[in-house]
């Protein structure tokens, strides 16, 4: 049975190669493009998945050691063991800007606390541009190969005379090779960019609540 499969797959695989190798250059064109786009866009994804999953466990370590730490000097110092972690970063900027007498009171430390907040979170919305971009262009990428195959095998209809399956094959094939590759490139991007986004939004929340907890600590402290 599985020799049965197997030899099933090869012969699609096969067909499928040849298709691709036998469309027009226009389709090659956008099936390239649309390979680099896809390969571009999981890489995006697959590194933002393990950057944020790194930084949520570097994260839950930081906040056991802020909890139970007193004095800043202290928070710093644990602080800088967790790089990962945003809410270790802000500690170490923040605690950094008050030792240099940057932050003198409670409204310098709300506008740094703000602006920090906005340049961290900007910094994990880096390339999600490009995942909405691919998730936009790649359908009507797939779209014009679509109109361009069925287009070519209407002229050679015209040009032979002759509308059976060897005449029409060819365009359609190709037609339908740059659909699939445009919904496959599109299709992931979509799904990963409203993820990490709601990651995210879900992880801006987060750091803004801990920037209220050491802004309570610290002004407690006198800034």
């Amino acid at each position: 049975m599985s020799c049965c499969f197997l030899t099933i797959f090869l012969q699609t695989a096969g067909s499928f190669t040849e298709l691709v190798a036998h469309t027009g250059t226009l389709a090659k064109t956008i099936l390239i493009i649309l390979l680099v786009l896809s390969v571009v866009s999981w890489t995006i994804m697959v590194e933002k998945f393990r950057f944020f999953r790194s930084s949520l466990r570097a994260t839950g370590k930081f906040l056991k050691v802020f909890e139970s730490t007193g004095s800043l000097s202290s928070i710093k110092d644990s602080a800088r063991k967790h790089p990962l972690s945003p809410e270790a970063q802000v500690v170490i900027e923040v605690v950094s800007e008050i030792e240099k007498g940057t932050i003198r009171d409670s409204e310098s430390l709300d506008r740094f606390l703000d602006s920090l907040t906005m340049r961290i979170v900007s910094s994990w919305e880096s390339y999600l541009i490009f995942l909405a971009t691919t998730a936009t262009i790649s359908p009507f990428l797939g779209l014009l190969g679509t109109v361009w195959g069925i287009m070519t095998s209407f002229l050679s209809m015209g040009l032979r005379g002759s509308a059976n399956l060897y005449v029409v094959g060819p365009g359609i094939a190709e037609a339908l090779i740059t659909t699939i590759f445009g919904l496959g490139a599109a299709i992931p991007a979509v799904i990963g960019y409203n993820y990490i986004l709601r990651v995210i939004r879900r992880r801006e929340d987060e750091l803004v609540e801990f920037n209220a907890k050491l802004r309570a600590r610290i002004v407690g402290k006198e800034v």
